[in-house]
């Protein structure tokens, strides 16, 4: 099936988890536009912290969780935009993906930028 990642901020005691996002192996996280600007804008604000990838099952209890709270800012900076979530079954609507998009990737959107 693959190897899952999570982003650790081992300076801030943080991580990304990409919790609700299709994406969490090497190759899903490079291809999806949302999960590389995630990475990508979390490792510019955090320059100089010492931040790696591991395996998710490594999680690190004592972390705080920060994916929503980046999320959320790049949403406010108009980088990704938030198109609702996907409840995968009605009886346990806590399974869900969230459905963001990268707005550099609509033409329109990037000229208004």
């Amino acid at each position: 099936m693959g190897q899952g990642y999570i982003l650790v901020n081992k300076s801030k005691g943080e991580i990304i988890s990409f919790a609700h996002l299709p994406a969490s192996k090497a190759k899903e996280l490079t291809g999806n536009p949302v999960t590389a600007a995630m990475t990508t804008w979390y490792l510019l604000s955090n320059i100089g912290d010492q931040i790696s990838f591991i395996e998710e099952e490594n999680v690190l209890d004592d972390y705080h969780d920060v994916t929503d709270l980046l999320i959320d800012d790049l949403i406010k900076r108009q980088l990704i935009k938030d198109d609702g979530i996907e409840v995968f079954d009605p009886n346990e609507p806590e399974i869900f993906i969230r459905r963001l998009r990268n707005t550099w990737m609509d033409c329109e959107a990037n000229e208004e930028l």
